[in-house]
This record gives structure tokens, C-alpha cells and sequence, in this order.
């Protein structure tokens, strides 16, 4: 594949420092891709088309390079599983969604124990340091600004036990992060954070969520199947590139 006759050139996207990244061929689209900042790193992501085809595979390569040109020579690229980009495996990621019906959402409520409470998003949140990292990131609006009708913490005795942030981006809602405190897990605190997360969006007009989570952990994949998030899309590999 003779990629010297490809242009790659960027669009910069609404908000934050996310870039829209596009590959043509004599005028005509032939790859893109999103690329951003994140813990450090930049990712590149929603790459199009996903199809099992050497040559989009080259394209990618080709994009690769001129974000080195950039000075982006350190990346994470979430790619379906067929294809080969080398690097480093980081592990695979299930992209999930959720037709946001109110009424079924609600059936999956269920009475938080005496003395919690559901309380707006604010800066008292928990976790370990990443947790807080992944919070800050998702307050920063490198993801679409955070929606405050889903953005939720559950307090009790004064101190924040889990939270839940959503922001909208590129205009759907992205499920960015959700975390309980360990010693309250199994309580059914994230259960209660989610189902009132997506009430909120559906109060706010919104008619979809989606979310990604990496496919090893069966216990979020569970909590977010049980109120009704389905897979939509293959599942994706992470892959570190490093040139």
C-alpha cells in the first residue's frame, strides 16, 4: 500500500484538547479518528471504519506517524480486536449502551439504607489517587461538559461513600466514571448511582447513555447489564504505541 499519496490533516473538536484526525485520498475520506488527552497519555479512539482490511489498518499507521510529526509519539490506540498495530496490549474494552426509559430504569431503584443520601456532584469525592485523577480529567471538559442531573454522590456521616460522573460527549452521554468506597461495596450503592444517574438524564430530555469498561471486570459489567446496558459494538482492544 503506497500511503505517500494519503493527506492527513486534523479538526479540532468542540471542546477541550480532543482532535478529530482524518486521512483522504484524493478528496475522499478514507480514515478517522479521535484523538485526545488523558492520564498523561493521548488515545486515540472511534477509529472509522472498522473493518477487517489491511489498508485501513496501514491508514491508521500512516495517522500514527503524523501525530509523531506532532510530537504525539506516546499513545493508546482502542482498535477492534482484528486489527494489528503493534505495541503493547493494555487489555480489551466493551463499549455498552442504554435506551434511557424512565419507567424501567426506575423499577430497578431500591431504598438506600437509613442516614445516606443521594447528593449533587461536587469536589468531595472518593476513591483511591486514580479515582481522583479520572474525576479530575472528567471535570476538566476534556470528555464534553459534566451533566449535573446525572453527576451524583451518595453521602452518609458527613463523608461522600460513591459517586457517579457523566458528561456529554460530542452530545450523547458518556458514563465516565463510577467508584464506592470499598468497605460499602456489595450495599447496592452503585446500583442506586446509576439507575439515579440515568433517571437524570431522562428527566433532562436525553434518549440514550453509553459507557466503556474494560471486559475483565465482571462486576461492573454485571451492575451496568442488570439495569439494562447492552453491548452495541465489538469489543475493542487497547493497544500502547510508543515511536
Amino acid at each position: 500500500m503506497n500511503l505517500t499519496d494519503l493527506l492527513v490533516h486534523e479538526m479540532v473538536v468542540d471542546w477541550g484538547q480532543s482532535r478529530r484526525v482524518v486521512a483522504s485520498r484524493h478528496g475522499e475520506t478514507v480514515f478517522e479518528c479521535v484523538v485526545r488527552p488523558a492520564q498523561g497519555l493521548w488515545y486515540v479512539t472511534e477509529c472509522l471504519p472498522q473493518r477487517d482490511d489491511p489498508a485501513t489498518t496501514d491508514h491508521l499507521v500512516r495517522v500514527l506517524g503524523y501525530l509523531k510529526e506532532q510530537g504525539i509519539g506516546d499513545v493508546i490506540v482502542l482498535h477492534p480486536e482484528f486489527w494489528d498495530v503493534g505495541g503493547t496490549d493494555c487489555g480489551r474494552i466493551v463499549p455498552m449502551w442504554l435506551r434511557l426509559d424512565a419507567d424501567m430504569i426506575a423499577s430497578f431503584e431500591r431504598v438506600l439504607p437509613v442516614g445516606y443520601a443521594v447528593e449533587p456532584f461536587s469536589g468531595d469525592l472518593p476513591g483511591e489517587p486514580h479515582d481522583l485523577s479520572v474525576f479530575a480529567e472528567l471535570t476538566s471538559n476534556q470528555y464534553g461538559p459534566i451533566i449535573p442531573e446525572a453527576s451524583l454522590r451518595i453521602v452518609a456521616d458527613g463523608s461522600t461513600r460513591g459517586a457517579i460522573a457523566v458528561t456529554e460527549d460530542r452530545g450523547v452521554p458518556l458514563v465516565g466514571h463510577l467508584v464506592v468506597e470499598p468497605a460499602e461495596r456489595g450495599g447496592g450503592l452503585g446500583r442506586t448511582l446509576l439507575v439515579r444517574g440515568m433517571l437524570g438524564l431522562a428527566n433532562a430530555g436525553y434518549v440514550d447513555c453509553r459507557l466503556n469498561v474494560m471486559a475483565d471486570n465482571f462486576a461492573a459489567r454485571r451492575l451496568y447489564r442488570s439495569i439494562g446496558f447492552v453491548q452495541d459494538r465489538a469489543t475493542l482492544r487497547a493497544s500502547r504505541v510508543t515511536s
